[in-house]
């Protein structure tokens, strides 16, 4: 059966059904390896542009010539790394706790319905360059996530981030997570919905953590 990405975003039903009735799908690695290279792409954009670079900024005015032009060459190469591994973290990770708890399919099918949720992650990703590019807005701001109610009533650094990777992209992730994992194990309804808000909080705390680390501070120091 022939892979459909969209169809299985409009649908996820109808795809769900067909996923456990077929046993593989056709060009799925094409569409994996196209999500690597989308994700370093619109990562390496968002580097380019300057997004999230507001720690960066005064150690980029203090630099001039090949110091300052290196920095945001080494900051850009940085950004496309990130896009890679971003991939490889949130597509076989939360796939191997699914497998886990599924061991009657393979990994690799496992592997094929967490292509959906990263996409939509990767949607969101692509919403933080447009609110860039558009409003001058950084991820922490976006309207579509908690991170602009966060920052009118809480100082604290980590809560803030925290807050601001919960969004409506987010939710669209849960949702999907939820169905896939209901279609893969006997689980009770219930206890779904705490394995998938589980996962997601852990995510969202490191998330929230990297954030709040002045890596600039430790490569230029």
């Amino acid at each position: 059966m022939k892979f459909q990405l969209f169809r299985g975003l409009k649908d996820p039903y109808v795809f769900l059904e067909n996923w456990k009735t077929n046993e593989s799908f056709l060009h799925i690695r094409q569409h994996i390896m196209t999500i690597f290279i989308l994700s370093a792409f619109i990562f390496g954009v968002s580097g380019w542009i300057g997004l999230e670079t507001q720690d960066w900024s005064g150690q980029f005015i203090t630099s001039f010539g090949l110091t300052y032009d290196l920095q945001r060459f080494y900051f850009f190469l940085g950004r496309i790394a990130l896009g890679v591994l971003y991939v490889a973290i949130l597509l076989y990770i939360p796939a191997l706790l699914f497998w886990f708890l599924a061991r009657d399919y393979s990994y690799r099918r496992i592997v094929t319905l967490q292509i959906f949720p990263l996409f939509i992650l990767l949607l969101e990703q692509v919403s933080f360059i447009a609110l860039m590019v558009l409003q001058g807005i950084d991820w922490v701001s976006s309207p579509f996530s908690w991170g602009v109610i966060a920052q009118m009533y809480v100082n604290h650094e980590w809560t803030v981030y925290f807050l601001a990777s919960f969004s409506i992209f987010k939710i669209w992730v849960m949702y999907w997570q939820f169905l896939s994992l209901r279609y893969v194990t006997a689980l009770k309804w219930w206890a779904v919905i705490l394995i998938v808000f589980i996962m997601n909080l852990s995510f969202w705390a490191i998330t929230a953590a990297f954030a709040t680390l002045h890596f600039h501070q430790l490569l230029f120091s």
